[in-house]
Formats: structure tokens, C-alpha cells, sequence
């Protein structure tokens, strides 16, 4: 659907060259949700505004349902990006124009028949959940409203490619959600392939399948976002999940400790089994968790645990290898006084 080969943008600037985004390359698969992570300067929105050739690359190619935008010309270009939609942190409505009117400004854009666009619209703000706003004025929606709008003229032209660029960040975490699910809503139903940049671990984990991680212009780290999760790489995309999912224990807690301290990891189904209490009972070992979560990503659970074991060391030692043995991937902290 979207392969990015070696793509680079620089920008010249009064106190020399700044890179964009460095030698790229990335291949996003139809129907899917793609993430990129990063914090701000990483490259993530000059890289989403490269897509769909809002920023000209420097060097590199964008394919797009197999043609390179990169080489398209005039109107063979603008019609390859009426098929890629976008949305946009601040939404960009115009003020002076109703929801319906600024829906309807990108079907009259694209040259779409005048009788097609009136039920056009109104199916657009039923897909997105506004069919009564249609008559009011951006000034009188919320901010979620607003977003609503914009995904809906994004969704005008029936693209084959969303590309979002922080759609969320400026909105509170409830109103968030609702507009992630929506976009997943309409990602399994149009399976309209959905490019997301954010800087927030937590939208990602929501509803995107596969991600990769920025860093001065560089893809420091890519794959499935469950995968990602359970085992990160780079010491970035660490940091980042270590915003959703927090191991850190007081120091004070942990010098009360006299115990080994393990962490385990369990993937998949064996993550909601009781396998720790399993082992608590077999081998005469005592428990006591000092931190644990079971998220869920794509609906697969992921539980995380930080634990003391007190008891024999070879008692805890057969512990740990029966945790493996039923699936954890268990990590000694600190071995026991």
C-alpha cells in the first residue's frame, strides 16, 4: 500500500542544513493502522507531510497503491492525493462556513457533481456522528466536534490512505478516545489505511497495529505494537512505554526488600492464568509483588509483574524455571541477601 525507500528532507535554513528525516524506509500495509512515535523535532510530521507530497523530499521515493508520488506531475498528482485524506492537529475548519459547507468545500475541490454532494455530505456526518450539527458553525462544537468534521471532509473523496497528524493532542483524554475509536471504526469498515503521528505511547496502543519509533529524522526501532511493548530495543522506545507502563518502585520500598527481585513477562492467553500462584504453591517459595498490570493490546493481554520471591534459593531457582517453562520471560532484578 505505502513503501517509503530512502527517504530524506532537508531543509535549508540561515544557519545551514537541518534533516528533516534521514534515509527512511518503511512499508505500511493495506488496511491497517500504522503509528509513528517520536518527540517533537523527531521528523514524525515532516516524514507524514512527505506522503502525500505536502513537503517535496529531497531524495527517496513514496509509492501509493504501487505509483511513486514522487515522480507524478500536475493533475495525474493532484488526483493520486484525492485519494489520500488528512487530518490535522488544529483542525482547520473554515469559520465562516457551516459543518456542511466545510465538508461539501472538499467534494466542490474535487470537482464532484453538484447533486452528489448533498447526500454525500449528510452520509459523512452520519458516519462521524453529527448528522444534526450539519447547520452550526464551527464556533459553536467542541473540540472533538471540530475533529469530527475533519475526519469527515478527510473522508470526502473516498481516500484509500488517512493520514493523521497528531488529530488528538489537542483534546482531552476522554473526548481522545472517542475520536481513536472512531478512526478504528472506520479503519476495520472502509479498510481505509490509517497513517497516525502522535507522541503519546497510549493512542498508540489503542488502536494501531504496527509502529515505528523517530529520532533525530531515523527509524530507530519498527513492528508489531504488541511486540514492541513486550520487548523494546532501543532505549527510546523504552522510555516511551515506560509512559503506559511503569515498573519504578520507590527506593526506600525496595531496601525493605530482603528477597529476590524478578520481573516477569507473560504474552498472549498465559497472561490472565495463575501461573504465579501456581508457582507461589509448588515450590515453597513465598510471593509478594511490588508492581504489576495486565494491559491489553489489540485485545491481547500483556501482564507485567515485578515481584519479590523469598524462600531457598534452589526453591527459587525451580520458581523461576517454571514460570519459563509455562511462558514468562522472567528477568532477575536482584538476588536475595
Amino acid at each position: 500500500m505505502i513503501h517509503i525507500e530512502n527517504l530524506s528532507k532537508e531543509y535549508k535554513t540561515k544557519k545551514g542544513t537541518v534533516i528533516g528525516v534521514n534515509q527512511v524506509n518503511l512499508s505500511i500495509t493495506e488496511g491497517e493502522v500504522f503509528g509513528v512515535v517520536g518527540y517533537s523535532g523527531a521528523g514524525k510530521s515532516s516524514l507524514l507531510r512527505c506522503i502525500n507530497l505536502l513537503e517535496q523530499p529531497t531524495s527517496g521515493s513514496i509509492k501509493v497503491n504501487g505509483r511513486d508520488l514522487t515522480k507524478l506531475k500536475g493533475e495525474n498528482l493532484r488526483n493520486a492525493r484525492l485519494k489520500i485524506g488528512m487530518i490535522f492537529q488544529h483542525f482547520y475548519l473554515i469559520s465562516q462556513k457551516t459543518v456542511g459547507e466545510n465538508i461539501a468545500f472538499a467534494l466542490k475541490a474535487a470537482n464532484t457533481p453538484r447533486r452528489e454532494i448533498k447526500s454525500r455530505v449528510l452520509e459523512l456526518l452520519e458516519m462521524v456522528g453529527l448528522t444534526e450539527k450539519k447547520d452550526v458553525y464551527p464556533a459553536q462544537l467542541s473540540g472533538g466536534q471540530k475533529q469530527r468534521v475533519g475526519i469527515a471532509r478527510a473522508l470526502a473523496n473516498n481516500p484509500t490512505v488517512l493520514l493523521c497528524d497528531e488529530a488528538t493532542s489537542a483534546l482531552d483524554p476522554n473526548t481522545t478516545l472517542s475520536i481513536l475509536r472512531l478512526l478504528k471504526k472506520i479503519n476495520r469498515e472502509l479498510n481505509i489505511t490509517i497513517v497516525l503521528i502522535t507522541h503519546e505511547m497510549n493512542v498508540v496502543k489503542e488502536i494501531c497495529d504496527r509502529m515505528a519509533v523517530m529520532q533525530d529524522g531515523r527509524v530507530v526501532e519498527e513492528g508489531s505494537v504488541y511486540e514492541i511493548f513486550s520487548n523494546p530495543q532501543a532505549e527510546l522506545t523504552k522510555e516511551f512505554i515506560s509512559s503506559v507502563v511503569s515498573f519504578e518502585v520507590p527506593e526506600a520500598i525496595l531496601n525493605k526488600v530482603t528477597g529476590s527481585i524478578i520481573k516477569v513477562l507473560f504474552k498472549g492467553n498465559v497472561a490472565g492464568e495463575g501461573i504465579i500462584s501456581d508457582t507461589v504453591q509448588q515450590f515453597d517459595v513465598r510471593g509478594n509483588f511490588l508492581h504489576g498490570a495486565i494491559e491489553y493490546i489489540q485485545e491481547v493481554p500483556l501482564g507485567l509483574f515485578l515481584m519479590e520471591l523469598q524462600g531457598h534459593p534452589a526453591n527459587i531457582n525451580r520458581s523461576i524455571s517454571y514460570m519459563e517453562g509455562r511462558g514468562g520471560l522472567v528477568e532477575v532484578i536482584r538476588n536475595g541477601h
